[in-house]
């Protein structure tokens, strides 16, 4: 009787490509199965740049390499190339391979979580069908996807499949991966690994120190203070919830800024679009003096707190204003994580362990407010915000690092209906007003600026004139917007680059705002990043 043929090893491939003496890749090993099945996708700076996608499957990785990226759009079918599995420890490899070797290149942690089989009950078998469907959760790509072998071109090498989005609530066909270019590990990009002294690498004819020598040189070098941060931002989801995991903070009703502090003290308070904010807020350039370790980065929000300590973006309306007298709010600014402090480059840091130093580096009474927060009971927490007549929370995963991008590590819930919306023209004023009668309000979808309705109310004879001189500034012949209900009189337009802040009952079943109330012009952000916020569901990663 034939003997039965021994099956391959899942890792034979893979361990022939590499010299495990020259190269910091984990050599690894098949693990037992396991029922929370991980997924990795690593962005590797390679001889091309590309996205390495790895499900674990069979207690290793299955692995392919995709061109572009993911996609979180359903036309979007992406080219993935089927290649060796990887050892189940690669999904936490990041650092440097070095030249000479298979792969050479940068390699970070673009995403990772965990992921579930939507047919079939073994990975291994979908994959040996040639489609494998699958739902993921992770820090950045969530929801159905497909992975499909698809047949090669005449004379084309190696194992074409295509990844494809699947249709669900997390289709964006917006999304870009390049708009988020860091790791969901360390919250570093390709470039600080390619620039870092102590990425993980190998060079085997460096002579071994002594750990004790290591150690020493390591806490006398500073880490290099971060420059162009991009503010981590928390997407909205639709019901708070209740998680040890996770922490709740007050979501603060300003401006958001990164306030620098160099080694004398000088402040520099950057907006999310690189304003800077020093110049309109010149009472905050005394804050350093707010903390007890300089240099210092710090991210936070430039408010105008009532006697309840509550803020008001139209209280801070009249600050920006340069309102002067009685009644004029003092400023705050409101500090809830910091990136550098005491020599260190904290962002890849767990937030809770940067909010405790936060907390120890701020001294009292001096411009700054340190923005506490509770754990796990985030709905009793959102209901005190509705009481309070608050903006709404933020809720943080407690473990995650410092991302300057959006992330589900945080999500916001608003107490109140507020967004930004692009001015896109005017309507006559009536009777004794003057100047205009209501704003033409739009946001982007695309390219495309859609019409969402008509703010008349929130102003005074001051913000009339003012605004009304900024719309006549950018006034022109032609609709910068999509489609546009018929106005009699006809309306006046404006090129759409100012940015406003309003208050609104709810949205309609056509899309159009109900009972919009103005309370006041962002500046700090960008109208072509204007975009109508909707809700997602707190699924949040395993």
């Amino acid at each position: 009787m034939a003997r039965k043929a021994k099956a391959p090893e899942p890792l034979a491939e893979y361990v022939r490509k590499r010299d495990f003496a020259a190269t910091p890749e984990p050599k690894g090993k098949k693990r037992s199965a396991s029922t929370a099945l991980r997924f990795v996708i690593q962005k590797h700076a390679a001889t091309r740049l590309h996205y390495d996608f790895r499900l674990e499957a069979g207690g290793v990785l299955a692995s392919w390499a995709v061109p572009k990226g993911p996609s979180l759009d359903t036309h979007e079918r992406r080219l993935a190339m089927h290649v060796e599995d990887h050892p189940y420890d690669y999904r936490t490899f990041e650092g440097i391979i070095p030249s000479g070797n298979y792969g050479a290149g940068e390699v970070i942690v673009w995403d990772e979580g965990t992921y579930t089989l939507a047919e079939g009950t073994d990975p291994v078998a979908e994959i040996a069908k040639g489609k494998i469907k699958f739902i993921m959760r992770g820090k950045k790509m969530h929801g159905m996807f497909s992975l499909v072998k698809i047949k090669g071109k005449g004379g084309e090498s190696g194992d074409p499949w295509l990844l494809i989005k699947d249709h669900d609530e997390f289709v964006d066909p917006s999304y870009d991966v390049n708009d988020h270019p860091e790791s969901a590990k360390s919250g570093k990009t390709l470039d600080d690994i390619a620039g870092s002294k102590t990425a993980k690498q190998w060079k085997s004819d460096r002579p071994a120190e002594p750990a004790k020598k290591r150690a020493s040189v390591k806490r006398a070098r500073a880490d290099p203070i971060p420059r162009s941060i991009s503010p981590m931002l928390a997407t909205l989801a639709d019901a708070p919830f209740d998680d040890p995991a996770w922490l709740f903070e007050v979501k603060w009703d300003g401006f958001r800024a990164i306030a620098s502090i160099d080694a004398e003290g000088n402040v520099t308070l950057t907006s999310r679009n690189g304003l800077d904010l020093l110049k309109r807020f010149k009472e905050l350039e005394s804050i350093g003096a707010a903390f007890r370790s300089l240099p210092v980065v710090v991210d936070g929000e430039i408010c105008a707190l009532d006697e309840q300590g509550r803020s008001s973006f139209q209280a801070l309306q009249q600050v920006d204003m340069n309102v002067r007298g009685k009644g004029r709010p003092p400023l705050t600014f409101v500090a809830f994580d910091v990136l550098y402090a005491d020599g260190r480059d904290l962002r890849a840091l767990p937030l809770e362990e940067r909010k405790t130093k936060l907390e120890k580096l701020i001294v009292p009474d001096r411009g700054v407010l340190y923005s506490k927060h509770i754990i796990g009971r985030g709905k009793d927490f959102f209901a005190l915000a509705q009481r309070e007549g608050l903006e709404g929370i933020i809720a943080k995963r407690r473990d995650s690092p410092y991302r300057m991008s959006r992330s589900r590590d945080w999500f916001k819930f608003k107490a109140k209906h507020e967004e930004e919306f692009v001015i896109g023209g005017w309507t006559e004023p009536k009777g004794s007003r003057k100047e205009f009668g209501a704003l033409l309000l739009g946001y982007y979808e695309g390219d495309a600026l859609v019409f969402a309705g008509q703010a008349g109310t929130g102003f005074n004879q001051k913000l009339l004139r003012e605004i009304g001189a900024e719309l006549r500034k950018r006034e022109r012949k032609t609709s910068p917007f999509a489609e546009l209900p018929k106005m009699k009189p006809a309306p006046h337009f404006v090129k759409p680059e100012l940015v406003a802040q309003i208050a609104f009952a709810e949205w309609t079943h056509d899309g159009l705002l109900r009972q919009p109330v103005f309370l006041g012009l962002r500046t700090d952000k960008s109208a072509r990043d204007v975009r109508r916020e909707r809700a997602q569901p707190t699924l949040r990663p395993a």
